[in-house]
């Protein structure tokens, strides 16, 4: 069970905003929340891999974020942690009177 003194780290909520681009497409960059984007979070790794990809040796790990609860983040967002960019895989809301939300999130992976 995670208590307010466990939120230690530091971590950025981001997501992606998508534009016209002028000749038919579309652009993607990636930008903080708009509101309240850094937070305190608990971290716990959950696992980690290796795997050959491209001619080399790729990393990849699945890591438990745990913050404040909060209505606004998705699976289409991803977290800033240490200069290293978590892809988010899964939310698990267990209710808006809960403390904290849990979220699933993978490094080494493209989103």
């Amino acid at each position: 069970m995670v208590e307010i003194g466990d939120l230690t780290q530091i971590v950025t909520l981001q997501s992606v905003t998508r534009t016209a681009d002028g000749g038919g497409g579309v652009s993607e960059a990636w930008g903080t929340f708009a509101e309240d984007a850094t937070v305190y979070a608990y971290v716990t790794p959950l696992r980690g891999g290796e795997g050959a990809r491209d001619g080399g040796v790729n990393a990849s790990g699945l890591w438990l974020f745990s913050i404040r609860n909060r209505s606004d983040v998705t699976e289409q967002d991803r977290i800033l942690w240490n200069g290293e960019a978590y892809n988010i895989r899964r939310v698990m809301r267990q209710g808006e009177r809960e403390l904290y939300l849990n979220i699933e999130a993978e490094r080494g992976v493209a989103q």
